[in-house]
């Protein structure tokens, strides 16, 4: 039977020469390429609404000053991008069938359908090819800010302000009883492992589309599956990319070692990128209220894939996520005490997570080196002003899980989700030192060590393992309580 591949690049990382990627030099490299990398989709999501309407109004559409003389370059661009996307449409749409529809289709033609799609998906994405000359003469920029003023964001958000449960909990204790309905594809059979997707009407009433997640399984799954719920990073395509770094780093390999693991798309991002936008471009474009627009519905979306888990069978359920997936994990954690016990994880599991939101948007080097912080002075936007919406921006001052059920890893050299924040918010949360992993890394070089190291992934196991186990001997009946002494190793 057909099953699909582990990409080279990932067998890349786990080779020697990976380490060259985990470097100093490479972090560099890799920070200074981010400008141009979100240039070049800012200029793809303008293609996908300006097509058909000529070289000025594409320009228009990606924030870019008018440029005469580069019209005809910019037609060819035009053209040959017109066939990708009509490629990527008709992958998708083949794709939809396939695990969606009514069309009857074999697990290998499943297999070739998700080849067919990623491969399409991967090339509209990003086109580099086609419109990176763009940035290079330095027209299209890298977000298309349109930030509020900070009068405008108190008005709109005053309530919020005063009860960030407003933002970040449920209506009511009996929410479970009209969670919304999980809906499951079909599968397709991955490296070892057994693949499908769900989605979700949203519970936010501030972002409003459908939630959706990629889940991974061992390819003969048992009934009590302990399952990881983990998000992905700022600007994260997820399987419209042919390499996907939380696939094969997180979710591939715990799958094959017995465990479920849930990837979501956050608000904006992979399936769920708005049209005209690339994937993480609102959260920039409407800093800072975009930040906690994103954390309150993923926050909310998490808690009811933690309760979808639970309904089908897992003993124990972790959360998780990388960099803007650690930080929605900490604000979950945070603020999970009033929700229903079901929706509430287990353990929460942050990698290079980001401890004060609000100082991260003057201090951070990704605000310096995609113009955020620029483009917030310019909308009038203080260091008091940011302060003052600390209660959203910010994980709470305490967490809501016990912090023995906090595991964390961030690396000491950070200057994107600065490394001093982290450490701070764990000290002032109590979360125990044998929780916590500090790797002499960058950020790009501790997602990189993630991918190549399993030392995390073992210690995160190791309590989903021993949280299961409680649970199973309560359930049966042995007097054990749910230990809260932290990881034994």
């Amino acid at each position: 039977m057909d099953s699909l591949d582990t990409p080279r690049r990932h067998r890349l990382l786990g080779s020697r020469l990976g380490g060259l990627f985990e470097t100093q030099t490479y972090e560099t490299v890799a920070l200074r390429r981010l400008r141009r990398r979100y240039a070049v989709r800012r200029a793809r999501a303008a293609a996908d609404v300006s097509l058909g309407s000529g070289p000025a109004a594409f320009l228009r559409a990606a924030d870019a000053p008018p440029a005469p003389h580069l019209h005809d370059r910019i037609e060819t661009a035009l053209a040959r991008f017109a066939e990708v996307r009509e490629r990527h449409e008709d992958a998708a749409d083949r794709w939809e069938a396939a695990f969606w529809g009514d069309e009857g289709t074999t697990p290998d033609e499943r297999v070739a359908r998700e080849r067919e799609r990623r491969a399409a998906d991967d090339a509209h994405v990003a086109p580099d090819d086609l419109f990176g000359f763009l940035e290079r003469d330095h027209l299209v920029p890298p977000v298309a800010f349109d930030i509020p003023t900070p009068g405008d964001a108190r008005e709109r958000w005053a309530h919020e302000l005063a009860e960030p449960e407003r933002l970040y909990g449920f209506a009511d204790s009996t929410v479970s009883e009209s969670l919304p309905r999980v809906s499951r594809s079909r599968t397709v059979h991955g490296p070892e492992t057994v693949e499908y997707r769900v989605r979700f009407d949203t519970p936010s009433l501030h972002v409003g589309d459908t939630a959706a997640a990629r889940v991974y399984e061992p390819e003969s799954p048992a009934d009590d599956l302990p399952t990881l719920v983990f998000f992905s990073g700022l600007g994260s395509a997820g399987d419209r990319s042919a390499y996907w770094l939380e696939e094969e780093a997180v979710a591939r390999p715990l799958a094959r070692e017995g465990y479920r693991v849930v990837l979501p798309d956050a608000p904006w991002h992979g399936r769920r990128e708005p049209l005209g936008a690339y994937a993480g471009e609102p959260y920039l474009a409407r800093a800072p209220v975009g930040h906690f627009e994103l954390y309150g519905a993923a926050a909310q979306e998490a808690g009811v894939l933690v309760e979808w888990a639970r309904t089908e069978g897992a003993p124990a359920v972790a959360l998780g996520g990388l960099s803007l997936g650690a930080i929605v994990s900490l604000h979950v954690a945070g603020r999970c005490g009033d929700w229903p016990s079901s929706m509430r994880p287990d353990l929460v599991a942050p990698v290079s997570g980001v401890g004060s939101v609000a100082q991260a948007l003057t201090g951070s080097r990704l605000v310096s080196v995609l113009g955020v912080d620029d483009a917030l002075t310019a909308a009038g936007w203080t260091g008091d002003d940011l302060n003052e919406f600390a209660p959203l921006l910010n994980p709470p001052a305490k967490p809501a899980l016990p912090p023995e059920r906090i595991l964390a890893c961030y690396g000491s050299r950070d200057d994107v989700a600065p490394a001093e924040g982290m450490a701070s918010l764990l000290r002032r949360w109590d979360v125990p030192r044998r929780n916590v992993m500090v790797w002499d890394r960058g950020h790009v070089g501790t997602a990189t060590r993630l991918a190549r190291d399993d030392g995390f992934r073992n210690v995160l196991t190791d309590e989903l393992d021993r949280l299961a186990e409680a649970r199973s001997d309560e359930a049966n009946g042995d007097g054990a309580t749910e230990a809260a002494t932290g990881p034994s190793a």
